[in-house]
């Protein structure tokens, strides 16, 4: 995974914290400790625009008189699955405290 904070590569097995349950869960960076999780609204269409498309593909097989109408459903279907697959990343939704640092005597010297 990718941390959109620090912009370092982590595993999977490397994170140790994590909060919320299912589609609300935030994991931690081990890197920056920045929590990071993903949009539950973009995680539900996607896989509503998964099953739905699934369901009109099946059921226009069965039924050939509404094979029109079923098609056109799967495929806004799939295009909303599309879609929403490429919106959702792992966004910052904490970011950690920076300490503050005086660095006025470095700054002075280089003026």
């Amino acid at each position: 995974m990718l941390c959109t904070h620090c912009s370092q590569c982590f595993g999977v097995n490397e994170v140790q914290n994590q909060r919320g349950k299912g589609l609300n869960s935030q994991i931690q960076c081990p890197h920056c400790e920045a929590w990071l999780g993903k949009s539950p609204t973009l995680s539900r269409l996607k896989i509503l625009g998964f099953y739905v498309g699934l369901a009109a593909l099946v059921y226009g097989y069965f039924t050939p008189e509404l094979r029109n109408v079923t098609t056109a459903v799967a495929i806004f279907s799939a295009m909303i699955l599309l879609v929403s697959h490429m919106m959702d990343h792992l966004k910052v939704t904490e970011a950690p405290v920076k300490p503050f640092v005086d660095d006025s005597e470095h700054r002075r010297k280089y003026r």
